[in-house]
């Protein structure tokens, strides 16, 4: 019985040693595919969430500055206005996003996700800022009361 299962075992080598194996063309375009897609953009969303503050920057004025920009750099900007504070910057980011058109579902569902992740935030920040607002007028209706409730508290003692 061992001696069929080592047989065995150097047939299967020896025809394994005679298989051909694909051109490395192959791997590469497969690769360079994969690259494309989904794999590529959260690579890339990796790298830029791992940039300093000031890298970031840097390499936004330096997109910023180009002319024309292919998808992968676009996409690239989009993921560097995403770390920045400001609304403006989230709505450019979205509106990049949108503009954006990937063939790779992967791909697609990750820009998916990234365009109601800056909507969310972008309504949170326009919620924020309304209830600051509110608060303000809040607070300006109360020094308003208080100094009514002072006027009238003097008129009625004499």
């Amino acid at each position: 019985m061992t001696l069929k299962s080592l047989l065995l075992a150097g047939l299967l080598l020896t025809l394994n040693a005679c298989v051909t194996l694909p051109a490395p063309e192959r791997p590469a375009a497969r690769a360079s595919q994969t690259e494309s897609g989904g794999a590529a953009l959260l690579g890339e969303l990796a790298r830029v969430a791992a940039l300093s503050a000031e890298q970031r920057r840097r390499e936004l004025a330096e997109l910023e500055g180009e002319r024309r920009l292919d998808d992968a750099r676009r996409f690239q900007l989009a993921a560097l206005l995403e770390r920045e504070d400001g609304v403006e910057a989230l709505e450019r980011s979205l509106k990049i996003l949108g503009a954006l058109s990937e063939a790779d579902p992967r791909a697609q569902s990750l820009l998916d996700l990234m365009k109601k992740s800056l909507r969310a935030r972008i309504e949170l920040r326009q919620q924020t800022a309304r209830t600051q607002e509110l608060q303000d007028k809040l607070e300006q209706i109360k020094a308003l009361e208080k100094s009514l409730q002072q006027r009238t508290i003097p008129a009625k003692t004499p």
